[in-house]
This record gives structure tokens, C-alpha cells and sequence, in this order.
């Protein structure tokens, strides 16, 4: 079976963050998120949430994550206000999972 851009939970978030150096996209000297979010955000079109986060802060996070960033691969404008908002949500998601798998995460200072 073939997959254009991924299928899985874990491995679908690792492509999608992939894109991150590349967020600088310009479009008429202003930065287009939108334009960005057109590219990384394929990977959410076959991000699979597995069983044993159903009814779980993760998993409603992991499900927010894959409709905003649908949702901003085919909006005409996305601000940098809602870009950060976005990335904020992403590292949260990343922070509860390692929790789940019994991880104590420290934040980092620089990110």
C-alpha cells in the first residue's frame, strides 16, 4: 500500500515538523503561513490517533492540531498570531505524550 505523505501518529507529527526550517516562506515581502501550512499540513490528511488515547487530553489535542492545520492549508490568510498559537499547541501535544509514556519533560530554554 502506498501513501503520498504518510500514514501513522508519531511518524505523520515527525513529517509535519520536518517542515518547521522551512517556515520562512515570503510572498510580497510579508510571511505567508498560509503558503507554509499548504505544504506541511498534507501530513495531517492520514494522521491516525491511536485507540488508546480515545477520550484523552491527547488525543482531542492531536485531533485540534490535524483540523486547524487542514484548516489552514485551504484558509486565505493565516496570522502569525495563530502560526505561534498553532506551534504552541504542537509542543504541548509532544509534552503529553511523553508524560503518558511515563517521561518527566523538562522544557527547554531554547526552542
Amino acid at each position: 500500500m502506498k501513501s503520498e505523505f504518510g500514514k501513522g501518529f508519531f511518524y505523520n507529527l515527525f513529517l509535519f515538523a520536518k517542515h518547521f526550517e522551512r517556515e520562512k516562506y515570503e510572498h510580497q515581502g510579508n510571511k505567508d503561513y498560509m503558503l507554509w501550512f499548504n505544504g506541511a499540513a498534507d501530513h495531517f490528511f492520514e494522521l491516525q490517533i491511536p485507540k488508546q488515547f480515545k477520550n484523552t487530553e491527547i488525543s482531542e489535542l492531536a485531533k485540534w492540531i490535524k483540523d486547524t492545520g487542514l484548516e489552514y492549508r485551504y484558509a486565505s490568510i493565516v496570522t502569525q498570531k495563530q502560526f505561534s498559537e498553532f506551534f504552541n499547541k504542537c509542543e504541548e501535544l509532544m509534552i503529553l505524550i511523553d508524560k503518558e509514556l511515563g517521561i518527566k519533560p523538562i522544557k527547554a530554554d531554547w526552542n
